[in-house]
């Protein structure tokens, strides 16, 4: 078969599980065996794919269409415009968690520090911490995470992208590991409600539970993290974190029993949900 039929064949194969992307997974996979980019496949149509490579291509189509995560086949996730290497150890990035990045990176200007401290709390792959560190000069980043083996996809990661000595790793409980004073918090924590788990998505349970479970009320993580950052913020300072859509009116009363000075606004994703709370301390 040539590039086209291998393509279709794929298709129609992942169709069968409903897959919303199939086309473009089909890409994804194939391009992934072949180590081409998009353009080139384009122009290769017509070119014959080899017995083996239609072996690897069928075997990486199989176990999408046995719901594994894409990312966790082709062991990479883009995130913030970069690829982040992913493995079964850690959550995959999504789109939505972009916006704490984004977030971030504008309350570092409000700050206006010669240094910004930024501490992210449930690193995994480290795709937020890397991002901050990209994209905030000034800043010195510690990237903490419950998990070791979490912690090797994210030291793989700051390597890739040039940041060892920018981006710390800390192995423990949320800020425990913690010593000096943040002046950026920023956490994508468990937030899904322990009775909610079971209705997610096939390919979401196969995602590290640890990263997924919020306890009985999807904020027991967050109250936690809330109180250990009461006495580990500077002043002025930022907290940031995800939370689910149904959360924000718990999320925000959490906070200011914490933070009652603080200013808290909560914060929408681009599909206009309620995705994110930030407190300036002040």
């Amino acid at each position: 078969m040539n590039v086209k039929e291998t393509l279709n064949v794929a298709s129609e194969e992942l169709m069968k599980i409903g897959s919303l992307d199939a086309k473009l997974e089909a890409e994804v996979l194939l391009r992934y065996v072949l180590k081409i980019d998009r353009a080139t496949m384009f122009q290769d149509l017509d070119e014959d794919v080899s017995i083996e490579d239609s072996g690897n291509i069928a075997s990486l189509v199989k176990r999408r269409t046995q719901r594994e995560p894409l990312a966790y086949i082709t062991r990479v996730k883009e995130f913030y415009g970069l690829p982040f290497a992913v493995s079964e150890d850690v959550l995959i990035p999504r789109q939505e968690t972009e916006l704490l990045v984004d977030a971030a990176i504008v309350q570092a200007k409000l700050l206006d520090k010669n240094e910004i401290s930024i501490v992210d709390v449930g690193t995994g792959s480290g795709a937020i911490a890397v991002s901050l560190a990209l994209n905030i000069p000034t800043a010195s980043v510690i990237a903490v995470d419950i998990s070791e083996a979490a912690l090797v996809i994210a030291d793989d990661n700051r390597r890739t992208h040039g940041l060892y000595s920018r981006v710390k790793l800390r192995r423990g409980d949320l800020l425990e590991p913690i010593i000096d004073k943040i002046d950026i918090l920023v956490s994508n924590p468990p937030y899904i409600r322990s009775d909610k788990l079971t209705s997610l998505q096939e390919e979401v349970l196969k995602e590290p539970m640890v990263a997924l479970d919020g306890g009985y009320d999807g904020l027991e993580l967050i109250k936690k993290l809330l109180f250990q950052a009461v006495d580990k913020m500077s002043n002025p300072s930022v907290i940031l974190f995800e939370i689910d859509s149904d959360q924000a009116a718990e999320a925000v009363k959490l906070s200011q029993q914490f933070f009652p000075s603080a200013i808290t606004t909560v914060l929408k994703d681009l599909s206009n949900n309620e995705r994110a709370v930030l407190l300036e301390i002040r």
